[in-house]
């Protein structure tokens, strides 16, 4: 049986914060896409929630398929996206090459550990092409102890959402949790929220390890701030194999 709860989840989450930050990323996949044009144009994203993404890739003429590990945001990418897997990013369940893989909406920072983070980029390297590309964001790590560590809850409203999440930063361990609570109508019901979320603040330094330690290397990185609050709040790579 669907379980209504995390679809709503999906839901707010996709109404809430999705198309917000694509608004602000995809001025920086555009950017990145001309600065390094490609024939083949196949497309991977990974940890592809709601399919933004693929939607974006596909209008430019990409071949996109998309994994993600959530069901209920599997459902919701349905509406955007026909060629969809459920899988870990540490255990990507595909046998081709791409030319062009992200990884967006600090996905990456849900693995709790360096040697989680090194095997979902091994996973990716040996999807990547020879002349591909890896593009991903991860949360500055100032922002969790700014940000998450602060007692004011971040909430969203809609007419058919509310969504409430109230944070908390562990800084001996840069474990960042999230409770998050409200509610979505789902087929016309309103359906409750309640989840908690875990997150791992990495360095940069971590994550340049991390990508070597896959065979990859960053030959750009990025701080920008997907949502106008006047701080560095992301930050993009852009990555290539070694």
């Amino acid at each position: 049986m669907k379980d209504e709860a995390y679809d709503a989840f999906a839901y707010a989450y996709d109404q809430a914060l999705g198309d917000r930050f694509f608004r602000s990323v995809r001025r920086l996949l555009n950017r990145v896409l001309a600065a390094h044009p490609t024939e083949e144009r196949t497309h991977l994203d990974v940890a592809c929630g709601t399919a933004l993404a693929i939607e974006f890739f596909e209008r430019r003429g990409y071949l996109s398929v998309g994994v993600d590990l959530s069901l209920p945001m599997l459902e919701v990418a349905r509406q955007r996206a026909r060629r969809l897997i459920a899988g870990d990013m540490r255990r990507l369940p595909l046998r081709g090459k791409f030319t062009r893989v992200t990884c967006l909406y600090d996905s990456l920072n849900h693995l709790k550990s360096s040697d989680e983070l090194a095997l979902a980029f091994t996973a990716i390297r040996e999807v990547l092409g020879d002349d591909g590309l890896f593009l991903f964001d991860v949360n500055h790590p100032d922002v969790y102890p700014e940000i998450w560590g602060n007692d004011e809850p971040f909430i969203a409203d809609g007419e058919d959402f509310h969504l409430r999440m109230a944070t908390k930063f562990r800084k001996r361990d840069r474990i960042a949790q999230a409770m998050v609570t409200g509610w979505a109508v789902i087929d016309g019901k309103r359906i409750p929220i309640r989840e908690r979320r875990e997150q791992r603040a990495y360095s940069e330094r971590e994550i340049i390890d991390a990508l070597a330690a896959a065979g990859l290397v960053p030959i750009e990185m990025i701080e920008f701030d997907p949502y106008a609050e006047g701080r560095s709040v992301k930050l993009f790579f852009v990555c290539r194999h070694l």
